[in-house]
């Protein structure tokens, strides 16, 4: 993964406020109502979870052990929510247009497909630790 281009796009998207994550939530749920009902009603606290799990991926790309065991909980704690694994692509995908709209004409296709490698691969380890039957 191009650690660089992923760090230049997050730069580029976020900011302190999970102004990204927030705008990726309203994003989510304009474009796919269906998964509304998994998420409490006051999102902010998910926004700044969620932002915070970028930035400790992020952190942690060198280090595969965390990442498997991290994300592999993050995972199991996602089947019980009710996530499907046909989601992880609808979040994938809504969060690097989200990206790619706030960071405007200075977002690039590298950026793109560097955000869409890491998602998919953090998608695969958030599945590994779902049960089987939710696979």
């Amino acid at each position: 993964m191009n650690r660089e281009l992923l760090l230049e796009g997050l730069a580029l998207s976020a900011d302190d406020d999970a102004g990204l994550t927030t705008a990726f939530y309203e994003r989510l749920f304009d474009d796919h109502p269906e998964v509304r009902d998994l998420f409490s009603a006051d999102m902010r606290a998910q926004a700044s979870m969620l932002q915070e799990a970028l930035v400790a991926v992020l952190d942690h790309l060198d280090d595969p052990a965390w990442l498997q065991a991290h994300l592999g909980s993050l995972g199991a704690r996602h089947a019980g929510y009710g996530v499907t694994p046909q989601m992880f692509g609808l979040v994938a995908s809504t969060l690097v247009a989200t990206m790619a709209e706030r960071a405007g004409s200075q977002w690039t296709t590298p950026m793109t497909e560097a955000w869409e490698e890491a998602l998919s691969a953090v998608a695969g380890l958030m599945l590994a630790g779902y049960p089987e039957n939710a696979r």
